[in-house]
């Protein structure tokens, strides 16, 4: 059979506009991984903790292979140490609160095939714990103390470094060791008559929102 002249330039003409009017390709979703340098990427649940004062590195790609840009709101500053097109991206995150959450947004450009792509990650904040200069007893290797003797657990009003009175109290060992003041009002551990095992904390208040309260301890063998 012969198709006439009109159909087939009809047919043709249908042809031409369908390829004419193909759809381009779908560019794929960008992926943008972040994490510590070591541990495993991030993930909505598992993103670190950042403590006040801290400074922790970020690390991030994308498989538009475009460089990955990083920005920082909420409890933390952020400074961009190299941010590289097909490799790693790198920035450091400083946290400026104890209780503030860290927002993170880190973006890239489309490329390879894949669009351009935006993801963001809170961190939790926690605050810095505060120190003090307790005894040497308090840090004594090997963990012994001697029945009969009186052990300086720290200095008359001993306060952390934020200015917070320290308080010792015996944790352990009821009827072996006391602890209490001397006569120069310093905090010290007094032995007894017999072996065993003695532990005392030291404590201070918090000094919300940036400082944890003290919360530190020993632990001793009683012996001859």
């Amino acid at each position: 059979m012969t198709l006439r002249p009109r159909l087939v330039a009809t047919v043709l003409f249908a042809a031409c506009l369908v390829a004419a009017t193909a759809l381009p390709a779908q560019a794929t979703p960008t992926t943008i991984t972040a994490n510590s340098g070591g541990g495993g990427d991030w993930t909505a649940t598992t993103t670190p903790q950042l403590m006040y004062q801290d400074t922790q590195d970020v690390y991030s790609t994308s498989t538009s292979g475009q460089p990955v840009t990083f920005a920082a709101s909420g409890g933390c500053t952020l400074k961009t140490i190299a941010s590289v097109a097909g490799g790693l991206s790198h920035a450091k995150i400083t946290g400026t609160s104890g209780t503030t959450p860290c927002v993170l947004t880190l973006a890239s450009a489309a490329g390879n095939g894949a669009d351009a792509g935006q993801v963001t990650f809170t961190l939790a904040t926690i605050p810095l714990g505060q120190t003090a200069r307790v005894g040497k007893v308090m840090t004594k290797v090997p963990q012994t103390v001697k029945t009969r003797h009186t052990y300086v657990l720290g200095a008359a009003n001993l306060k952390t470094d934020q200015g917070q009175p320290v308080v010792f109290a015996l944790v352990t060992g009821q009827g072996l060791c006391t602890v209490g003041k001397d006569k120069k009002k310093r905090w010290v551990l007094t032995v007894g008559k017999k072996t065993g095992k003695c532990s005392v904390s030291a404590t201070s208040p918090a000094v919300p929102p940036n400082y944890a309260g003290l919360n530190t301890g020993a632990a001793w063998t009683v012996v001859k």
